[in-house]
């Protein structure tokens, strides 16, 4: 109010905070004057619809189990199969869903990405990439503009691997331009906080008489329902299931719990049943949990099966020192025969072959 004009020397810190607000400094993508214009610009629905369509793809690589898939590459499938999400199947192009891939699997997208991106940020010393400028390139990631094209600059192998889950979108590997997808913009802030950044519609009803209505045309969920329970009518928008005792010990072999199977049917529960109170009938929990207490009732282990004894004093000297040395598994002295362990097999057969030569 005096008049006086006055300078006042800023500090280092404040100089900085100056640039950040006003924007004087240096853009995170760089210069890019000398780059041709993007010719095709995008749209934020076409964005929108390419991020949901390229994760889905993902989503169904760990559920249908197809290595031959041209849908998702090799990196990524090993990646996934690293993870232990998957776990190989009988032959090399095959493989199933796991325990930690079906939870997995119940998680909102950004949690899932969130999940992927530290498992691919495990890997990247093995893929060729600096970890410190691939979590830079990330944050600068969150910080873009939905529907803005900006240029790849150093990052390109990183970002084609972004490009395979529907982080990014490059109309092809050799353009110099990319476009930030809804996904890789929202899911750092959303993952970390362990919030759900979206609310999807349940399609799931279960009946008493074990019958299950799924009302939806995704493949996705059509597949994630055949892992517990068998397919009996597919409609328009529409699937009619049954949930067996065969179904579901199918479920358990491949490491799904009962109780991931009842937080799936719970999570995509249909509105019509929402109000219900439980909102999956107590009689399908309740012989859910029974099914899997039957695979916990019987355990096995392996043994090694000794008989043909040509005497009972050759059988009692094998079995004393099998149980002296604590191998014993099961044994019959009637029929002279004897059950031990793995471990121990190694050690009675060299005390036998010993016995026999000394006798």
């Amino acid at each position: 109010s005096s008049g006086i004009n006055a300078e006042w020397p800023l500090r280092p810190g404040r100089k900085g905070l100056t640039t950040a607000m006003c924007g004087n400094g240096v853009s995170w993508y760089g210069n890019h004057n000398n780059l041709e214009p993007e010719k095709n610009p995008k749209s934020v629905d076409f964005l929108l619809k390419y991020a949901k369509d390229r994760w889905e793809c993902v989503l169904q690589f760990i559920v249908m189990g197809d290595f031959t898939s041209d849908k998702v590459s090799p990196e990524i499938g090993s990646l996934l199969l690293q993870s232990g999400l998957i776990q190989q199947g009988e032959s090399e192009t095959e493989h199933s869903v796991t325990s930690a891939g079906f939870q997995f699997l119940l998680l909102d997208t950004p949690a899932q990405i969130w999940y992927f991106m530290l498992k691919y940020l495990d890997r990247t010393e093995s893929l060729g990439l600096n970890l410190t400028t691939c979590i830079a390139f990330i944050f600068q990631l969150s910080f873009s503009t939905l529907g803005k094209a900006y240029p790849i600059g150093p990052h390109c192998q990183f970002i084609q691997h972004l490009r395979q889950v529907g982080l990014v979108y490059q109309r092809k590997h050799t353009s110099p331009w990319f476009y930030p997808t809804k996904n890789g913009i929202d899911f750092i802030s959303a993952g970390a906080a362990n919030k759900a950044s979206e609310t999807r519609e349940g399609f799931i009803i279960v009946e008493t008489n074990f019958r299950i209505y799924a009302y939806t045309e995704n493949e996705l969920d059509i597949a994630l329902v055949a892992l517990f329970s068998e397919p009996l009518h597919r409609f328009k928008g529409f699937l009619v299931g049954h949930i067996t005792r065969e179904s579901v010990q199918l479920a358990f072999r491949n490491g799904i719990t009962a109780r991931q199977i009842i937080d799936f049917l719970e999570t995509h529960a249909h509105r019509q049943v929402l109000k219900n109170k439980p909102i999956v009938p107590s009689v399908i929990t309740d012989q859910l949990m029974l099914w899997e207490m039957e695979r916990q009732r019987i355990s096995t282990d392996e043994g090694v099966l000794y008989s043909q004894f040509i005497t009972d004093h050759d059988f009692d000297i094998v079995n004393d020192y099998a149980h002296e040395i604590g191998c014993v598994m099961w044994f019959n002295k009637a029929k002279r025969l004897l059950v031990v362990s793995k471990k121990g097999h190694s050690d009675v057969k060299k005390y036998w072959k010993k016995y026999k030569q000394e006798n």
